[in-house]
């Protein structure tokens, strides 16, 4: 599951145009931040998660934020200020047994683009030639189509897909989009075998037009994903008139379905989502790009649950930027891995820890903007890494705050259970997790 939403410009502050995405998957399915720069290439054939393209002679910076064991990513922005989020979205016309997946698509796109409209036409391309498919789950086999929202400093696309057929529509100054197809007869551009497949798998709606999404939504999975109401809420955090702000789009992501929320059920009608009960994903990383055209900013947690995670700048351009190379991996895993320790510690006693967290870490996440908003945009990277080296003065603050507030949560034994299963995989999988702080303690 997953939610992104954007804003363009007129409705934001600054002229600025926003994109913001959370990443739900797996909990112990640490999610990457890779920085990769702007370079040539010679070799003809590149291999992604599940196959191989052709490669092209130059390829874009690029911001991503990518699960462990993929090539692809699931959110990302590149040098040209163009960001890209992908959704699962669940239909009635089968899956591919291989292909590209919706995360390699959204990274070729990245690598070969430099507008929103063109990585449009490079997702549409690749999937018409090599279709998608391929198993996508981490631990667990699980095979879907995808939805993209792309933006880039003047205008936003919907791009949603079934197989190798697709339907686009342009954004009107906000939108978002989830785990259901959202383009009925009122899309710009339909591919020209849409209908045709339609009405050989017998499932066309629609009158004159046919309806894309009515015809092609599994609707069991749709409406258990609940993304009709993540849909929404995105869409009403956006709704008060005002301008939309970095923090506006941060606090989007950070959105429980009940205020009062305690951390003692997961809900999968929560924007910001967490393990537990029927939910099986957990959001193990949020980026917010800030689009500006002096040079494309991304707010990146590099961590589980944007409710209590610190937000940080990285600046692209031609160059890279960022903490995290494509030689670096292993530190992103230990920086995942590192903020995931305080994540679990909120088990125990969320609610009280979270207001601790949250002394601590409004006023920093605002000094962070401060400094991004006053530094001129040939500073912006040396901004971002002073705000990553604060960070680890924050953590530190952070155990220190937290730590007295740690006493035992009753939970349900089924949502114990399941945090004890996923705690034990955890150190398994990643030894690095267990040999560091002692104040780590969860259900």
């Amino acid at each position: 599951m997953c939610d992104t939403i954007a804003v363009l410009a007129p409705t934001s502050t600054d002229a600025h145009t926003f994109l913001a995405k959370n990443s739900d998957r797996e909990p112990n399915e640490a999610q990457l931040l890779t920085v990769v720069p702007h370079r040539t290439h010679s070799e003809p054939r590149l291999k992604t998660t599940n196959t191989e393209v052709d490669q092209v002679p130059e390829t874009n910076a690029t911001l991503l934020c990518r699960p462990v064991w993929m090539w692809g990513a699931e959110m990302g922005v590149n040098e040209h200020g163009v960001a890209i989020g992908n959704e699962a979205v669940f239909t009635r016309a089968g899956y591919g047994a291989t292909g590209l997946t919706g995360m390699d698509l959204l990274r070729l796109a990245l690598e070969r683009c430099d507008s929103a409209r063109s990585a449009v036409d490079v997702i549409i391309t690749l999937l018409e030639q090599h279709g998608q498919g391929g198993n996508c789950g981490f631990t667990k086999r699980s095979f879907y189509n995808n939805s993209f929202l792309v933006a880039d400093t003047t205008e936003a696309w919907v791009l949603e897909t079934v197989g190798k057929q697709w339907a686009r529509k342009k954004v009107s100054g906000t939108g978002a989009i989830s785990n259901l197809l959202t383009i009925g007869s009122d899309r710009d551009e339909l591919s020209p075998g849409a209908e045709a497949f339609a009405e050989q798998k017998h499932l066309r709606h629609g009158e004159d037009k046919m309806d894309f999404a009515a015809s092609f939504s599994d609707p069991l999975f749709t409406k258990f994903s609940r993304a009709r109401a993540r849909r929404a809420s995105s869409l009403r955090s956006l709704s008060s008139g005002a301008p939309a702000t970095v923090a506006t789009m941060k606090a989007a992501l950070r959105q429980h379905d009940d205020p009062g929320y305690a951390l003692r059920a997961g809900s999968v009608g929560s924007v910001c989502m967490h393990l537990g009960g029927l939910v099986g994903d957990q959001t193990v990383g949020s980026m917010v790009a800030d689009l500006d055209k002096s040079g494309p900013v991304a707010w990146v947690t590099g961590a589980s649950a944007p409710c209590i995670a610190l937000f940080k700048p990285l600046a692209l351009d031609a160059e890279g930027a960022g903490i995290f190379g494509e030689d670096q991996q292993e530190e992103a895993l230990n920086y995942w891995l590192e903020n995931e320790r305080i994540s679990r510690n909120l088990q125990n006693n969320y609610a009280e820890k979270h207001q601790a967290i949250e002394k601590l870490r409004a006023p920093l996440e605002q000094r962070f903007e401060e400094m991004m908003a006053d530094a001129a945009p040939e500073y912006h990277k040396q901004a971002a890494r002073e705000c990553f080296e604060l960070e680890k003065e924050y953590r530190v603050s952070v155990w220190k705050a937290i730590e007295p507030l740690d006493h035992p949560t009753r939970h349900s034994p089924l949502f114990s259970l399941q945090w004890r299963r996923e705690n034990r995989e955890l150190v398994r999988r990643w030894p690095a997790y267990s040999q560091s702080s002692e104040n780590a303690s969860t259900v």
